[in-house]
């Protein structure tokens, strides 16, 4: 029941489920039902009479195609999920080095008013 809920839940505009997380879960299902019943068949052919029988070259390419489904599926929200969301350790590098560059800054400005102050003694 966990995957109808977040079928409904997923529908729901405010809802942290989005549709691309719902497909992606869909078709990896769907590529599991079909490898069980592909499973299932093989073994039904050689225990019915000792030999395979199914055309073993029609079934690999049908498996590169639901293959290719469920990667056509899932590589679009990689991609996009991966342009969208920055990583932590990146965003806490930029503010380590914003930050350091803020200290540069500080120090170069009071620096030269301290040599400011200096040039108007000396006067």
């Amino acid at each position: 029941m966990g995957f109808i809920r977040n079928i409904k839940e997923s529908i729901d505009d405010k809802s942290p489920i989005s549709v691309n997380n719902i497909t992606v879960l869909a078709s990896a299902l769907m590529g599991a039902i079909i490898g069980f019943v592909i499973c299932f068949v093989l073994i039904y052919d050689v225990t019915y009479d000792g030999k395979v029988d199914t055309n073993l070259t029609d079934l690999g390419i049908f498996l590169l195609c639901g293959g290719g489904y469920i990667l056509g599926s899932g590589v679009p929200k990689a991609y996009i999920d991966g342009k969208m969301k920055t990583r932590s350790w990146v965003e806490g590098e930029k503010m380590q080095i914003d930050a350091d560059e803020e200290v540069m800054a500080y120090r170069r400005q009071k620096k030269s008013k301290l040599e400011g102050d200096d040039k108007d003694e000396e006067s």
